[in-house]
């Protein structure tokens, strides 16, 4: 099934395997960000984070046993009968429209925090303490803890637990929603297994495991919009929504607090280059970013790349000297943006 995913990600045009391995991991470089936008493959960002690399490659090379593709030193291209392959399996395959990779760095998180939390409440409401609790990891174990203790002194707690978790689950789709119900621990309930599911729905480990990801995200995203509206399980969701990483959040923070790059570089005790590649980073993964303010040259590169969209730096300096490689690839971040 993997191979049907993969087939799926790549393009008669060259494609850098590594780009798509890095993205369906989940690497956040600079360089992997803009190459993963520039294959419109940014939305499956960390999807499948624990493949492993010769696991991939294993598939890289079946697909060119089946004669789908074509692959050299670090390129990897479809050919003809690969390309008729995907157009005639992409259609049979389940394709999540709630995961947002950029955004879903928290998710496995949120839902090991929401199974035990539902776990806790079911036993709660049984008066039972006797009983195994979902294994997930010891800080999850005690933010889910402190949650309980603010929360079980509430009237009714388990019965308004109870109201907020089918008022979520009523809003994916029938299928969805009897995978994820499936997968939850109570009192007297044991979760089914993967390969329980697998069996249960005739579909494969993969499909099974897409469905339900994007499942969690839409309950995540939908409890991150409607706090009021949940205001228990929204306890849940201790991040707030963000594309960008920690740091760079920071620096976007600055910029939007009015400081240079210049300033930031000095109060931060951070490279230039630095600040420079946030800049890059927000402007791939930040729709208000403001092109605008950092593209002094803007004019002769739209001359340029409506020339060649393919334009290379070199050729693009040949022509304006004083242009350097970060305005070059915001320039070429800001067409990607806008052609999505």
């Amino acid at each position: 099934m993997l191979i049907d995913y993969l087939l799926c990600l790549l393009s008669t045009d060259k494609r850098r395997y590594q780009v798509v391995y890095y993205t369906l991991v989940g690497k956040r470089t600079t360089s992997n960000l803009y190459a993963a936008l520039d294959y419109d493959i940014l939305k499956w960002l960390q999807i499948y984070p624990n493949l492993s690399l010769t696991q991939f490659q294993a598939i890289l090379n079946k697909m060119v046993e089946a004669g789908w593709l074509v692959c050299d030193d670090h390129f990897a291209w479809l050919t003809p009968a690969g390309d008729q392959q995907k157009q005639a399996i992409r259609p049979t395959l389940f394709w999540p429209t709630h995961y947002d990779g950029p955004q879903m760095g928290k998710l496995t998180a949120f839902q090991s925090r929401l199974l035990l939390a539902l776990q806790i409440t079911s036993e709660y409401a049984h008066h039972n303490q006797r009983y195994f609790p979902v294994t997930i990891s010891l800080h999850e174990r005690n933010q889910v803890v402190y949650w309980f203790k603010q929360h079980k002194q509430q009237t009714d707690f388990p019965q308004q637990v109870q109201t907020e978790l089918r008022l979520l689950l009523q809003e994916l789709t029938t299928e969805q929603a009897n995978l994820l119900a499936n997968r939850l621990v109570g009192h007297q309930v044991t979760g089914s297994s993967q390969q329980q599911l697998v069996q249960l729905l005739g579909q494969s480990p993969l499909a099974i495991e897409l469905q339900t990801l994007d499942g969690f995200a839409q309950l995540l995203t939908r409890l991150r919009q409607s706090p009021a509206q949940f205001p228990i399980l929204g306890g849940l969701v201790l991040d707030k929504p963000s594309r960008l990483s920690q740091s760079t959040a920071q620096t976007w923070q600055a910029i939007q607090s009015g400081q240079t790059v210049d300033q930031i570089s000095q109060q931060r005790h951070i490279k230039r280059g630095t600040i420079l590649e946030h800049l890059l980073e927000i402007a791939i993964l930040v729709p208000q970013f403001p092109f605008v303010d950092y593209l002094t040259h803007q004019s002769e590169l739209a001359t340029l790349f409506a020339q060649d969209a393919a334009v290379s730096f070199q050729t693009v300096q040949a022509t304006v000297p004083a242009i350097d490689f970060f305005e070059y690839r915001l320039y070429q971040i800001k067409l990607k943006v806008a052609g999505q």
